[in-house]
């Protein structure tokens, strides 16, 4: 018996076997991934087509849900337009039942108004917060530029380089900027955007620097080491400052949080009372005396509280 011979053959046909075992896993491989391109691609066509979603495109195409997109992208609140706006009306409306039911119906159509302002202050508040932090990393973020240039890298180079190194919102909004020159903008409209973003004077001297220096060029690495040291006291300025006026920015609230709540206290000790004085003309203009004095002084402490720095 020749045992080369079937040596051979066993040879062969165990490797046709793997030949075809393998064939039939790639084959499987392959379909396995369309069929998780497919159930991805109806996930998204799912997730497009809820109501929600087109009510997310209605909203960002006029000229109020982008703008109210900017000032989202401003604040850092990772939510769409769409849920703000439900959010925010819904909110109102049951904010409208409350004080309709508690105090009287007048009352409830002015709720719905506070609580607009509510919310658009709550998003102020967090933009001054984003710019606030954004602005004290400055310093650090001229550092480090000065260092990447001063190594030899390209600006576009030291602003990836820097949105790795630094926190957010410094780090996000720095990544922002590396991705739109990667699909194409222009260093000077990318920056430019984030100008935008994050207005202040200090951002602002930090770009036009870097924008004088890409397009005539100069001492960049003299120039930023210098504005790093300005910035680092002007840091520390602004701090003590948004110590001093803490205080005064908490009364102005507390002061319209007492204007609110004397009504419910007056319903509270008087049941029906409110709802009463909004009966008649006088009690009407009582209410709108009060509701105005109040708001008047709320307005006013928040004027003589804010400082353009």
């Amino acid at each position: 018996m020749n045992y080369t011979l079937v040596i051979l053959l066993v040879t062969m046909a165990s490797l046709i076997v793997a030949v075809w075992g393998f064939v039939v896993y790639m084959d499987g491989v392959g379909q396995r991934r369309l069929l998780a391109a497919r159930g991805t691609l109806s996930e998204v066509e799912r997730r497009a087509n809820t109501p929600m979603a087109r009510l997310d495109v209605w909203l960002r195409r006029s000229e109020l849900g982008r703008r109210m997109e900017i000032r989202l992208a401003r604040a850092g609140v990772k939510v769409k337009v769409s849920t703000f706006v439900v959010a925010l009306s819904a909110t109102a409306v049951c904010a409208v039942v409350l004080v309709w039911q508690i105090l009287a119906p007048i009352l409830g159509v002015l709720a719905a108004g506070l609580v607009g302002f509510l919310f658009l202050a709550y998003l102020r508040q967090q933009e001054e917060k984003r710019k606030e932090a954004f602005t004290a990393q400055l310093p650090e973020l001229a550092r480090v530029l000065s260092n990447a240039t001063q190594a030899g890298l390209a600006l576009p180079t030291a602003i990836d380089m820097a949105a790795d190194e630094l926190d957010d919102p410094a780090g996000s909004e720095l990544r922002r900027v590396a991705r739109s020159m990667k699909v194409g903008q222009s260093f000077e409209s990318a920056v430019s955007d984030l100008r935008d973003r994050m207005p202040s004077r200090e951002i602002g001297v930090l770009i036009s620097t870097l924008l004088v220096s890409a397009r005539s060029g100069g001492a960049l690495v003299t120039a930023l080491r210098s504005i790093s040291e300005t910035l680092e006291n002007r840091k520390e300025t602004r701090r003590e400052v948004r110590t001093i006026l803490s205080e005064t920015t908490n009364t102005a609230w507390a002061l319209l949080t007492m204007g609110v709540g004397s009504l419910f206290l007056l319903n509270l000790m008087m049941p029906g009372a409110v709802g009463r004085m909004t009966a008649s003309p006088a009690g009407l203009a009582i209410l709108g005396v009060s509701l105005s004095l109040f708001t008047i002084g709320f307005v006013t402490i928040r004027r003589m509280s804010r400082i353009d720095f």
